[in-house]
């Protein structure tokens, strides 16, 4: 696993899981990533802010060796962390060393996806259509363009996630935004450095 240190708005040390932070998703995909000791306290509040889970990683424990099969995550300045998306499997290995009973904080209310609104005439808008348009899923390299959802990663280890496209240089750089991680800052990418979903996924 890579232990790489990142800026841009973020922290990632180089150091030894100290913490576990792990919850679901509002679609029930899992997320789980280890923290330092340095951002353990950090990453703990940031974990009760996003109605996760946070475990300590004590060095003798069945947790030491679960942290090293997850990504390490990173705490940003808003007080936000970056938590990936891992293995269910994984996720529900961690899951049984929660105690029995545990409830899982309830997430802050400025986390939470806007609710749908209603059309201001013509009445109500159906629950389930979209409220914005939706991304373009290319099915070729060529036809990527700004505002294409695509995947990337961080390291060969780290997994690959949805980012949309938000601009595209010239000399043949793609610069990405997380699709799920708003507060992580914008990153660029080559081509070569890009997959692509398949056109009929949805999540």
């Amino acid at each position: 696993m890579t232990n790489t240190a990142v800026s841009n708005g973020a922290s990632k040390v180089s150091t030894l899981p100290a913490l576990i932070v792990l919850g679901l998703d509002d679609g029930g995909k899992a997320h789980a990533s280890w923290f330092g000791e340095a951002e353990a306290v950090t990453a703990e509040k940031a974990a009760g802010m996003m109605g996760m889970a946070a475990l300590p990683v004590a060095d003798a424990s069945d947790l030491k060796g679960l942290a090293d099969k997850l990504p390490q995550g990173r705490v940003f300045e808003s007080g936000r962390a970056f938590v990936p998306f891992v293995k269910r499997t994984i996720y529900d290995s961690i899951a049984t060393h929660l105690p029995p009973g545990y409830q899982f904080p309830v997430r802050a209310a400025d986390d939470r996806p806007p609710p749908k609104t209603k059309k201001a005439s013509g009445g109500a808008a159906p629950e389930s259509g979209p409220m914005r348009p939706e991304p373009s899923r290319p099915a070729d390299w060529s036809k990527i363009e700004v505002g294409s959802l695509v995947l990337a990663t961080e390291g060969i280890y780290e997994g690959w996630f949805e980012a949309k496209v938000t601009k595209i240089s010239p000399d043949g750089l793609y610069t990405l935004r997380w699709r799920d991680w708003l507060d992580a800052p914008a990153f660029t990418r080559k081509l070569t450095q890009i997959a692509l979903l398949h056109p009929d996924h949805r999540d």
